[in-house]
């Protein structure tokens, strides 16, 4: 996804939200892809960076995984989790510029087995990592 995509979605949000506020939506504008500013409010898009890592979580034959805890822990700062939905699917919020380490775990099926995952600083599209689990969910 580009960063213009971004700036031209979140300014067409910003102008729909503002109109069903009663606000003109003139007062919305985007300076070339790098701010946007509301009524004398700006945001860096840059700033905002974050990428999604997603996929699904599956056991060993490859049915999906409901309710397993998906973990990113950074090469710094705090570890974030995730729990897989009924299909399967997570998804988690990870910053360009970092190297994380992802696994998946629920218990009866035991922990995945660990992805190292080292995002470049100029990464922009998003990434999917999928886990698979040795064991078969008794169901």
């Amino acid at each position: 996804m580009s960063k213009r995509w971004v700036m031209m979605c979140l300014a067409g949000c910003f102008g729909a939200a503002l109109s069903i506020a009663g606000i003109s939506s003139s007062s919305v504008y985007a300076a070339e892809g790098k701010k946007l500013a509301v009524e004398g409010t700006v945001f860096d898009l840059k700033a905002a960076s974050s990428l999604t890592v997603y996929g699904y979580v599956s056991d060993k034959g490859f049915h999906p995984v409901f309710d397993a805890t998906v973990t990113a822990k950074p090469s710094k700062g705090p570890t974030q989790s995730a729990s897989s939905e009924s299909n399967g699917s997570y998804s988690l919020n990870v910053e360009p510029g970092q190297t994380y380490t992802l696994s998946a775990n629920k218990g009866g099926l035991g922990k995945t087995k660990a992805i190292k995952l080292k995002i470049k600083g100029n990464e922009d599209s998003d990434l999917i990592v999928n886990f698979q689990f040795k064991k078969e969910e008794r169901r």
